[in-house]
């Protein structure tokens, strides 16, 4: 199963050896940050795609280890192997 966002900024705070805080928006305030440089459609299709995904959607698919020829990794094993991208 995927991480939740929260649990993922964790991993990474955990990455880089310090807290990453995470804040957690409304709709309505994801959609007027996005707008700021976003056109409104691409918020609303982004805003659809992302906005509150149902346990099916965060189900990781038995797919990945036949795509990737292996099983997958944690989250955050990524997140360690990236930890530069986020300094």
């Amino acid at each position: 199963m995927q991480r939740p966002p929260r649990q993922q900024a964790e991993a990474i705070g955990v990455a880089l050896v310090e807290p990453v805080r995470f804040v957690e928006l409304t709709r309505e305030q994801a959609q007027a940050r996005m707008a700021a440089f976003m056109p409104e459609p691409i918020v609303e299709t982004t805003l659809a795609v992302l906005g509150e995904p149902d346990a099916a959607e965060l189900r990781l698919s038995p797919d990945v280890d036949r795509v990737l020829g292996r099983a997958p990794r944690p989250f955050a094993d990524w997140a360690r192997r990236n930890v530069e991208a986020f300094r």
